[in-house]
């Protein structure tokens, strides 16, 4: 049976990052093991060489850089606009950013002068891939305004991972120029209110207290955590509720919080999703809701990111193909290819059965 996007399984390690240190980091327990995967000989003399010979050709002032270390391996950054008054980042900040990132000496992989799209991440939270770009962000010390360029070595970038269609795009032990504005700068304990507000926001625009647009139940059945979770029971009165330790059967569908031609994740009657009440691998905002809901019972469920999938991966290009590549791998755990970092969860859900 394939794995529900519900459960919050993390056994899977981010694999061929951290190398130089010789681990492996897993994706929200934070805990660390032996690395399996061997890494080719790396010459740091060879890297700064070509690093400085990059950066001369094009004219960057060499007295600007700056060298850090993770591990064996060095990587380099240096500022391209300043702001001396700018917030300063820190460990476990939420970081608004735009990026640009192109192989070093190759081709260019996104470009923020397209679009301008605004990306979150969690701040030294070991949910950055590759982990090269974690690590070089908090070394940098970059604040609220300010632009830098960071050059990251194959080790901490993609190494020689087998890429599929995207290896011509990102060959091989390639190294990597980003380049980085960082926006603006959070607290990750601001992202609940933020998002319960947001909620409400939807709430209000698509009009869910009215009862002759979402069934003759009235109002909102349940709040919790200051709209954290937020429930309406979409389908007639039934009794029986579930309790701990109950088997639950459910199906449901998973949406974009503002779009739903845009599914998630499905799972139906003939394959649902079982799994045990008060199980710790599911979310812990769907624990809470199914608990509220009753057998045969249809509801719509809100879930801000911190009762669902939290920081999530931020995954630098943010190519969908890429990303599912890496989930394939189990490089990243398959959550990933679907969940922004700090995403609303909304999704139907129907009880099947309890046992």
């Amino acid at each position: 049976m394939m794995q529900s996007l519900m459960s919050m399984q993390t056994n899977i390690p981010i694999k061929a990052i951290i190398m130089a240190i010789g681990m492996l980091i897993t994706i929200m327990t934070c805990s660390c093991k032996e690395s399996d995967i061997e890494v080719d000989s790396f010459d740091a003399s060879v890297f700064r060489g070509e690093v400085y010979d990059f950066l001369t050709i094009n004219g960057i002032d060499t007295t600007l850089i700056v060298s850090g270390t993770i591990g064996a391996y060095p990587f380099y950054y240096y500022p391209i606009a300043l702001n001396s008054q700018g917030k300063t980042q820190a460990e476990g900040n939420v970081l608004a950013i735009e990026y640009q990132l192109s192989v070093l000496t190759g081709d260019t992989l996104a470009h923020y002068s397209n679009d301008h799209l605004v990306y979150y991440l969690g701040q030294g939270m070991q949910a950055i891939f590759p982990v090269g770009l974690d690590e070089a962000l908090i070394t940098s010390n970059i604040k609220e305004g300010e632009e830098y360029a960071y050059i990251i070595p194959p080790a901490l970038g993609y190494s020689d991972l087998s890429l599929g269609d995207f290896q011509t795009l990102l060959p091989a032990n390639s190294i990597l120029n980003f380049q980085v504005k960082l926006d603006s700068i959070g607290a990750l304990f601001d992202v609940p209110s933020f998002q319960s507000q947001m909620l409400n926001n939807y709430i209000n625009n698509s009009a869910l207290n009215d009862t002759s647009r979402w069934g003759d139940r009235d109002g909102l059945v349940y709040r919790a955590d200051n709209s954290r979770l937020v429930m309406k029971i979409m389908d007639s009165a039934y009794t029986i509720s579930p309790v701990e330790g109950n088997t639950i059967s459910l199906s449901y569908v998973l949406y974009d919080l503002t779009d739903s031609s845009l599914v998630l994740d499905r799972r139906t009657a003939s394959n649902p999703f079982i799994f045990e009440l008060g199980d710790e691998s599911v979310l812990e905002g769907l624990d809470q809701a199914v608990r509220l809901m009753h057998l045969n019972e249809k509801a719509l469920v809100l879930l801000t990111s911190d009762l669902a999938y939290k920081e999530s991966v931020a995954v630098f290009p943010d190519y969908s193909g890429l990303i599912k590549i890496l989930t394939e791998q189990n490089i990243l755990p398959s959550y990933a290819a679907k969940i922004k970092p700090f995403q609303i969860l909304r999704f139907e859900a129907y009880i099947e059965s309890i046992d």
